[in-house]
């Protein structure tokens, strides 16, 4: 759907009006051109002279995108000397930043554009705002959060927010979104990340995101090809396999692929996993070449199936050309999830999984373990001919081509005026919230505690948290959000650190409180490398022994929706999707019957609740 349809839509719907972003189509100062657009006879004679005028190395370099966490470096600190070697020497084509500061992120790449001789890709994984990778700005609801507002819209107006933003700091490539569907409750790594399980709404709200994002003049990836949804491992930490055949494939995981497609999407990234019934090479087996490897090989070997590793999409031939490029007609650029993850990097040397990738189809090659090995790698097998010079400039136009649709030939430089005046703008925060509110999911409240109202006296509350992250301070939003707004609370909290004699004393403290409401937050989510979503014993037993006590109870997910199947027998539960601050208020907002509660569930509960399912709540005044 183009922009113009969209904004008639939005027109139509009365939605235009609504407050946060201007309307997709309605110029700003910020905008760029839409990443669309088709190429001026222009931008097509750089593209050409650019190719034609690159050395071998150069072109090299363009298939490879160097990492960096960016906080203050000096110029002469190794971070500081180890980039501009990457971008230098090795001639990188761009960056890929992860945990970093957006000050000095925006600093060093405009200092990294003036370094490089052709205008660089700068990339970062932004599924969830700029506070993904950006220390200095929040979080946003994640995209299950997004679908379960039920309307397509927030998606768009989530794609275009995040491209304005990235944009106004340095950066013109989205890693987002993620188009996997998650019909796997225990899937460790995507679970929220995913807009749901359903290939039609997934594909709705993939095609939205993408389309906000590239009509502001960012370059969206729809992520992991061929899907990453129905996984037991985490390709952080194994190498994960679906065993489906091409028929569930395109009936299932490939439905929201195809959306993006339509939606003329500019790049697909692989996913790291293994499908037998696809791909039949063996993969190859973990490798340890230091005692340090040999640790975490061995880890590796204990948390993936022994059965049936077959070659991982991101290095097989049959996946990213056969099925993506050929059957699929995918013609934009074809990026690598990051090479060091274990999925890859425990069984293929930095070098030959580099060259594999790109044999296989791949375009862009991401965060090797060894961004100096992988460069050889390449140089080398070009030399040799393994990779043919043609098949290298076949994906060094490509990267040109998406450099002129960015406009990176015409201006690559930051505006260092523009970064403050834009990140963080109150427009984007506002966005934020309403996602966050509409997206409150109350799966089930048996004996109609909701909302909370203050009647004679402030509402008393015992706040138990259970948590499995290492900040103890993790709901404290929550808590202070309900107190700002008159509720007296109690707080606890019990994590791994926590003692027997400590959880005796908290329960004996909950049956001497008279509070009106217990609720129990449940902070446990999925995060990259953690390798299981499940609520620990502990956790669980806590839950048991409060839904023992029959008072009134309400247990909040803030993270993994699919918590309730760990305590069936709970009288009211409330999805708020993350831990982020932004989740957190709504939910206390809402408890306290400040905002009506309308969010549905984008994925089943397994023999509990349906999708779509969830009760809507009005305000305490409507009520």
């Amino acid at each position: 759907m183009s922009g113009r349809v969209w904004l008639l839509l939005l027109l139509v719907c009365g939605l235009a009006g609504m407050p946060g972003l201007p309307p997709a189509g309605e110029a700003t100062e910020h905008d760029h051109r839409p990443y669309t657009e088709p190429l001026t006879g222009k931008d097509e004679k750089w593209v050409r002279q650019t190719l034609a005028a690159m050395t071998v190395e150069e072109k090299v370099g363009q298939l490879v995108m160097a990492d960096a966490n960016v906080v203050f470096w000096n110029r002469e600190s190794p971070e500081y000397q180890r980039m501009r070697h990457h971008v230098i020497d090795n001639k990188v084509g761009g960056v890929l930043l992860f945990r970093s500061d957006v000050w000095s992120a925006a600093i060093l790449l405009d200092r990294w554009q003036q370094m490089a001789k052709t205008p660089l890709l700068t990339s970062a994984d932004l599924e969830m705002g700029m506070g993904m990778r950006f220390n200095d700005t929040p979080w946003w609801a994640p995209n299950m959060a997004v679908a379960a507002t039920g309307d397509p819209v927030w998606a768009r107006r989530h794609g275009e927010a995040t491209a304005r933003q990235a944009r106004a700091l340095g950066i013109n490539w989205l890693y987002a979104p993620s188009a996997d569907i998650n019909n796997n409750p225990a899937n460790p790594v995507i679970n929220t990340r995913s807009f749901g399980e359903d290939p039609a709404q997934v594909s709705t709200f993939v095609r939205a995101f993408v389309e906000g994002a590239q009509d502001a003049g960012a370059l969206a990836t729809a992520k992991h090809f061929p899907g990453h949804g129905d996984t037991a491992t985490d390709s952080h930490i194994g190498l994960p396999v679906v065993d489906a055949d091409i028929a569930r494939l395109r009936s299932l995981e490939l439905v929201p692929f195809r959306a993006a497609i339509e939606a003329r999407v500019g790049s697909i990234m692989s996913a790291h996993i293994s499908l037998p019934q696809i791909e039949s090479t063996p993969a190859a087996p973990v490798r340890a070449i230091s005692e340090r490897e040999a640790a975490a090989a061995e880890f590796v070997s204990r948390t993936e199936s022994t059965t049936n590793v077959t070659l991982p999409g991101t290095l097989s031939p049959r996946i990213l050309t056969g099925l993506l490029r050929d059957e699929m007609r995918f013609d934009g650029l074809i990026v690598t999830d990051a090479m060091n993850m274990a999925g890859i990097a425990a069984r293929y040397t930095p070098g030959e999984a580099a060259v594999r990738a790109v044999l296989a189809g791949a375009d862009v090659v991401i965060k090797p373990a060894d961004i100096d090995a992988a460069v050889a790698g390449l140089r080398e097998a070009v030399a040799s001919g393994a990779i043919s010079r043609q098949r290298l400039d076949l994906s060094v136009e490509r990267i040109l081509r998406a450099k002129a649709r960015l406009g990176l030939h015409r201006r690559r430089s930051v505006d260092l005026n523009k970064v403050d005046a834009v990140i963080n703008g109150p427009d984007f925060n506002d966005l934020s919230r309403q996602i966050a509110e509409k997206s409150l999911t109350l799966v089930r409240d048996q004996h109609r505690i909701l909302p909370l109202t203050k009647e004679s006296a402030p509402p008393a509350i015992f706040h138990l948290t259970f948590t499995d992250e290492d900040d103890r301070t993790i709901t404290r939003p929550f808590a202070d959000e309900l107190i700002s707004r008159g509720a007296s609370v109690e707080n606890h909290l019990v994590d791994n650190r926590t003692s027997e004699r400590e959880v005796t004393a908290i329960l004996e403290r909950l049956d001497q409180s008279k509070a009106r409401l217990v609720v129990y937050s449940i902070p446990v989510r999925a995060r990259s490398g953690k390798g299981s979503i499940t609520l620990p014993p502990l956790g669980k037993r806590i839950a048991d022994e409060l839904i023992a006590r029959n008072r009134p109870l309400l247990i909040v997910s803030f993270g993994n929706p699919y918590l309730l199947l760990a305590f069936p027998e709970a009288p009211a539960y409330l999805i708020a999707w993350s831990p982020f601050p932004v989740s957190q208020r709504a939910a206390a907002r809402a408890i306290l019957g400040e905002i009506p509660i309308s969010g549905k569930l984008p994925i089943s509960l397994p023999g509990l609740h349906p999708r779509g399912h969830g009760l809507a709540v009005e305000t305490a005044s409507v009520r």
